[in-house]
């Protein structure tokens, strides 16, 4: 046989195959929704809890963090129980400044970019030492974490009880 003939049998043959495709059965979720229920996608995808986006944007607007940003976090277990002061890696947040075992920053600027995450302009002092620094917060994991990133590296805290 020759190539001509070869090339048209095989390109004959392919668009026969591609016209025997077997039909696949619709998908359906059978489960039954009550009249009048909605589902949140958002929420469903990122179930942490939500202030109201109006009351973060009014919260960063007067440069003070949300009540649910915070509280005491921690990077390790350790930094949330330990009662010999060396919780290296505990961070308190409060409405206007945030706390760590050598340092503090104060809010210079912070603006709502969602209700679970803020862009803050910290103003830093510490061992002798000033400086700022521009950092997100994020809130996840239904409010039991806290992300900020500091010199580049992401730092993720976790909720410290009681």
């Amino acid at each position: 046989m020759d190539r001509t003939v070869t090339a048209t049998m095989i390109s004959a043959t392919a668009a026969l195959l591609s016209a025997c495709q077997v039909p696949m059965p619709e998908q359906r979720n059978e489960t039954p929704v009550e009249e009048g229920a909605t589902f949140n996608v958002v929420n469903a995808l990122d179930p942490a809890p939500r202030d109201d986006a109006a009351d973060v944007a009014a919260a960063a607007n007067d440069g003070r963090l949300p009540p649910a940003f915070l509280g005491r976090w921690g990077l390790v277990p350790a930094d949330c129980t330990s009662t010999r002061g060396d919780a290296k890696g505990l961070m308190t947040v409060e409405a206007d400044r945030l706390t760590f075992y050598e340092s503090r920053a104060t809010i210079s600027k912070l603006t709502a970019v969602s209700p679970t995450e803020l862009r803050a302009s910290l103003a830093f002092s510490g061992e002798g030492q000033e400086w700022t620094q521009e950092t997100p917060l994020v809130l996840e994991d239904n409010g039991n974490a806290l992300t900020r990133v500091a010199d580049g590296q992401t730092l993720r805290y976790t909720r410290c009880t009681a």
